[in-house]
């Protein structure tokens, strides 16, 4: 295994499970939507917002698979 793809594993691996969370999170929150109705303004507010979570870590990952693949692993160090 190269150098670059040893630093894409961590990020996978925690966008993966960041997701799976999420996901479970939405699925609770759908299956509460289903059973109490009365629920279902906040159960729509909570999807919206798991969701949102699933594409902005998605969007991360891809911003920083593009770091690691131009050459920036190490891009924080700056900082």
């Amino acid at each position: 295994m190269d150098n670059k793809a040893k630093k894409k594993t961590a990020p996978i691996i925690i966008t993966i499970a960041v997701v799976i969370f999420s996901l479970a999170y939405v699925c609770f929150f759908v299956l509460l939507a289903v059973t109490a109705p009365e629920t279902l303004i906040v159960a729509a507010i909570a999807i919206v917002v798991y969701l949102g979570v699933c594409i902005g870590v998605i969007a991360a990952l891809r911003e920083r698979i593009k770091e690691i693949n131009g050459g920036e692993e190490d891009e924080a160090l700056k900082y």
